[in-house]
């Protein structure tokens, strides 16, 4: 039996988003999502390792001024049908609003607030 390694809640969350690899801008579905990564569905330019660009467009309708959570991360799995992605790294607004969906689509809110005491990374070096 393998040992649950994921430190973040996830929620299932089907959304439309931008992964940015390379000079491609891809539209993907959303599976899950948490504050540490996402999985979604996968496409023939996505491998393992390579490092992306997700943007989640949080907008309803015609805003003048979109509302977007733009967040770093790197592939982390991707298979015919899936892909899944570790976030490293995201400015304050993204982080606000990326938490604010977490905690809204979950059954326990306070559980996030809890999360954010710990590391969502281990703390050696070699994993």
């Amino acid at each position: 039996m393998s040992r649950e390694r994921r430190r973040r809640t996830r929620i299932k969350f089907r959304f439309e988003a931008i992964v940015a690899v390379d000079t491609k801008e891809i539209k993907v579905q959303t599976r899950n999502l948490s504050l540490k990564g996402m999985l979604c569905n996968s496409h023939k330019a996505f491998q393992e390792g390579q490092v992306c660009r997700v943007i989640l467009n949080l907008s309803q309708g015609n805003e003048p001024e979109p509302i977007r959570a733009v967040v770093h991360g790197r592939i982390i799995r991707s298979d015919p049908k899936t892909t899944a992605i570790d976030f490293n790294l995201m400015d304050a607004t993204s982080f606000f609003h990326l938490k604010k969906i977490v905690e809204y689509h979950t059954q326990e809110p306070e559980r996030i607030t809890r999360e954010l005491l710990t590391a969502a990374f281990s703390p050696d070096l070699n994993g």
